[in-house]
């Protein structure tokens, strides 16, 4: 016990060893002693975390790589390479086959496989329909790190609650500042002793793909799928046996059946089908979570095959559908507000920050029509009603009452989702600086509220050393700790530095984002962006600790923000879909010819995947982009905000639901199911519900330009829907591009042009607004001449 700090503090068993934040200090819990029955740890200061953190890191690295030398220096007498691991085998079910495995070595770490299942069929229907390809490890560990994209992280293997939905804490021992990891009851590597088994298939990922980190011998894999298998979807298992020393990876293989051709009576038909799966395995010395992602990608659409991007209407026309339905459906007249749904119940009324409430504002008062402006305001008039006397914002309101973010509780209305408070932090000071530079004025319970929100999150983090998940709104006291739910946070808090020049806002902002960064970033688990999934997985923190790194760095221009943005672009990457599903013949999607790649797998509870980011536009891609010039990310934000205007219903295009009704015209549902886990009826179809969806493609329309270009370079990328082809280029001069409008409707579409000089400055925010536009009407292509003086018709 450290005498000076006299701080003993009980903790899980687990928590020996580990280390945690309290105060700006990194402590350590060491000894132990037994009092009452109960294990004590108590905690060792390991200095203040600004000054202790680099000489941290620097030694765990050198640790890693001593034991990486050590296991390295061992024979690898496992495929690949991997120690233990042994050439799967097929495991039938009710009849023998034939299996064959082939591989061929592309290069140094780089395997191109190939499962061929032969199997003799019979006609009849209880032949066999899939065999098992078991993959064993006979070095396994529980300290390694299994990842399928969009669903299991590290394992799942978290303490977990078995709660029916909408899940919300109601242990009372979950209660409480330092809650380790807890989620709900899904596919999960176990925590504790006996079974440990998970099951998923290939239509619950993001991209088909197994990734496995080994720290204790120094190697990362990552097998890459085939996907859109013929056969459906292929089963993904992983078992552990009771001490965790040996593993099975299963890959249930569904077979293509031969046709059946009438046997005479009196013969027996049998006939031969042969189902071929490829698979990449990548496999390579490997240190740390963070190396082990940023491996996989470059290589997430190695197996995709070509993709098609969408082009249904421009985000011109779309903005158009949108505020019309904003304005007409949305608005509610007597309190005047726009409401997140159509308030059909509470959740659908409003709600701030996450869905949308003061989110959607923003779009309205840069691209709106003088009414939606109008009504922005009031709407961010009646936000700042709703603010306590603790500076949080009430997480929702409907009818006169604040039902709060507890769900079933019996004291639901003081809970507070801290990431909803952080939203409107960020999006509030986001719409006060539009404004004062628009020339107008800004009503002081503003700028005031915004003040005493920003000043209610320095408290907490002095305090705490954390923001907690779940908060008194009343109070401002943690009633649930620990997760990334508050990852926005760090982002408003540099805008409120900016705007009130005051560094104490930017200090907890770093400090903050340092402890997402070492506890969640690293570790390759971010949690509690949602508010009805406990503490599962999930994308939306991921990018919002994105978004956070990407302002940090461009308002410092400190080098450890723009590589930790690198690190947390890439691992948003294992969230969104790297591939075009093929949907079953009879559903909607399907009639629609509706694109997958690029939308966001929402958590590993909701195992749906969604269009857009929840609830940001993704132009923190074109920003790392520009400070980085890894075109990656360029691609990315393409992918992502490309495909989510074709899930817009339109009166020209409706989307019916699966209870057959039509969804009106501006309408995004959330649900863009691949997999089965809401019914094999629901797989390519949706609810007739308004989403967050909404807000998500109004913001890529005013944050994202429809077209980029660097003229000297030669780099240039559609996010709208429009062609864009090269018709001649002078390195380091200028560009000649094709630009097509291939839709039916008229396209004005934003460019930004800029040397790759020029793209090292930070763009801030607002910047798609002042851009130049052009205009394609219906079927037009035109050739544009790009250089430093910018664009012009040819």
């Amino acid at each position: 016990m450290d005498r000076q700090l006299g701080l003993p503090v009980v903790f899980l068993k687990e928590m020996k060893g580990k280390v945690f934040f309290r105060k700006g200090l990194i402590l350590r819990a060491m000894d132990t002693t037994i009092e009452d029955g109960r294990t004590v740890y108590f905690i060792k200061s390991r200095g203040s975390m600004k000054k202790r953190h680099v000489k941290q890191q620097k030694h765990m690295k050198k640790e890693r790589h001593m034991k990486q030398q050590k296991h390295m220096r061992k024979p690898n007498t496992g495929m690949w390479g991997l120690l233990g691991l042994c050439e799967p085998q097929a495991r039938w079910q009710e009849q023998a086959g034939d299996f064959q495995w082939k591989q061929q070595e592309l290069q140094s770490d780089l395997f191109d496989c190939s499962m061929s299942i032969r199997l003799d069929l019979l006609t009849d229907e209880s032949s066999t329909k899939s065999v098992d390809i078991d993959f064993s490890f006979e070095n396994w560990s529980q300290e390694n790190h299994v990842l399928l994209p969009g669903s299991v992280y590290n394992g799942n293997r978290f303490q977990s609650r078995n709660i029916p939905y909408p899940p919300i804490y109601k242990n009372a021992e979950d209660l409480r500042k330092d809650l380790p990891v807890t989620i709900t009851n899904i596919a999960r590597l176990n925590i504790g002793q006996g079974e440990s088994r998970l099951e998923r298939t290939s239509h619950d990922l993001s991209t088909p793909a197994i990734g496995i980190y080994m720290p204790e011998t120094g190697q990362g894999c990552w097998l890459l799928l085939e996907n859109n298998t013929r056969g459906g979807a292929i089963g993904i298992s992983l078992t552990e046996n009771h001490d965790r020393s040996k593993a099975v990876l299963s890959l249930r293989i569904p077979l293509e059946h031969a046709a059946g051709v009438a046997a005479k009576e009196g013969e027996t038909d049998v006939q031969s089908s042969e189902t071929v799966i490829r698979l990449h395995a990548h496999v390579f010395p490997c240190s740390s979570v963070k190396a082990w992602i940023e491996r996989f990608a470059p290589i997430r659409k190695s197996l995709a095959g070509t993709q098609e991007l969408p082009s249904t209407i421009p985000f011109f026309a779309c903005w158009e559908i949108l505020e019309s339905k904003y304005n007409n459906l949305n608005w509610e007249a007597v309190e005047k507000y726009y409401s997140v749904g159509l308030r059909e119940n509470h959740f659908q009324d409003w709600q701030c920050g996450w869905v949308g409430g003061g989110i959607t504002t923003y779009p309205l008062l840069i691209a709106g029509s003088e009414l939606s402006r109008e009504r922005a305001r009031q709407t961010l008039d009646f936000l700042f009603r709703t603010q306590t006397e603790s500076g949080l914002f009430h997480g929702i309101y409907s009818q006169g009452s604040y039902p709060g973010d507890g769900f079933d509780r019996e004291d639901a209305s003081s809970w507070h989702l801290v990431r909803k408070s952080g939203d409107v932090l960020y999006f509030v000071l986001k719409q006060i600086h539009l404004l004062e530079q628009q020339g107008e004025i800004v009503p002081d319970a503003w700028q005031e509220g915004a003040k005493r929100l920003a000043n209610a999150f320095v408290r907490l983090w002095e305090q705490e050393g954390q923001f907690g998940q779940f908060l008194d709104v009343y109070t401002g006291d943690i009633i649930v700790g620990g997760s990334t739910a508050g990852a926005i946070i760090p982002a408003g808090l540099i805008l409120a530095a900016e705007y009130w020049q005051d560094d104490r806002y930017a200090s907890v902002a770093r400090e903050a984002a340092r402890l997402y960064i070492t506890l969640d970033l690293w570790a390759g688990v971010t949690t509690g962006g949602p508010g009805e999934i406990l503490q599962c997985p999930d994308s939306e923190s991921a990018f919002a600790l994105l978004e956070s790194l990407v302002v940090l760095y461009e308002f410092t221009s400190e080098e450890e923000w723009l590589q930790a943005a690198r690190e947390a672009a890439q691992f948003c990457m294992t969230w969104c879909v790297s591939y075009d599903f093929h949907w079953p013949e009879n559903a909607e999607f399907g009639r629609l010819g509706m694109k997958t790649t690029g939308t966001v797998l929402a958590n590993a509870q909701n195992q749906h995947s969604a269009p857009g980011i929840c609830t940001l536009s993704g132009d923190s891609l074109l920003k790392l982009f520009r400070a980085t010039g890894d075109i990656q990310f360029l691609e990315l934000l393409r992918d992502i905000a490309r495909t989510l205007p074709q899930y817009m219903s339109r009166s020209d295009r409706p989307i019916q639901s699966w209870d057959g009704s039509v969804l009106p015209p501006g309408f995004v549902n959330e649900r863009v199911n691949m997999s089965a886990w809401e019914g094999e009826d629901k797989v390519g179809g949706v609810f007739n519900g308004s989403c967050w969806s909404e807000t998500a493609l109004m913001l890529s329309i005013i944050e994202v330009p429809g077209l980029y270009v660097q003229p000297d370079t030669g780099i240039y990328m559609a996010f709208d829907h429009i062609g864009a082809e090269l018709l001649a280029q002078e390195k380091g001069s200028y560009v000649e591009l094709c630009l097509s409008n291939k839709t039916s409707f008229p396209a004005v579409v934003r460019v930004m042009s800029e040397t790759s000089i020029e793209a090292k400055k930070p763009l801030g925010q607002h910047h798609v607004c002042t851009l130049p536009s052009i205009e394609l009407a219906p079927g037009e292509s035109t050739a544009f001449h790009f250089d430093a003086d910018g664009c012009r018709r040819l």
